[in-house]
């Protein structure tokens, strides 16, 4: 698997914790934020390759941050990928019309996540060159 860096957007601290020793254990960079505002700040400062984005963050929602997001011209190819405990279809429906590329529901086991990641990775790593 293509090693990655990846935004994590995660305000529970133990969640984030597991998620970035998950991600890591597999090779991958975590580059955390805990709420939607530092989310924001850090995709368009660091440009990941793959951005994992809760719903329910202070300062800025996971669906307004995504909103940004696709808005910029800087970050608007970069996947997302929410991680959320948000089940509804309201909420799958409005990831999807912000473009996010895959919706997991947590809490989720890692193989779960990692295989998200692994796929989100292979199939845009090579379609989305990263821009200069």
């Amino acid at each position: 698997m293509a090693h990655a860096r990846i935004l994590v957007v995660e305000d529970e601290i133990e969640l984030m914790r597991a998620t970035s020793k998950c991600l890591q254990s597999a090779g991958h960079e975590v580059i955390p934020a805990c709420d939607g505002m530092t989310a924001t700040k850090l995709a368009m400062d660091e440009r990941p390759d793959l951005i994992l984005l809760d719903i329910a963050l202070p300062a800025g929602d996971g669906h307004t941050v995504a909103e940004r997001l696709r808005s910029n011209v800087k970050t608007m190819s970069i996947p997302i990928v929410y991680m959320t405990s948000h089940k509804s279809e309201e909420h799958r429906r409005k990831a999807k019309e912000l473009g996010a590329v895959g919706y997991v529901v947590k809490p989720c086991r890692p193989e779960t996540l990692l295989g998200v990641v692994s796929q989100v990775i292979r199939k845009h790593s090579v379609a989305s060159p990263a821009i200069a």
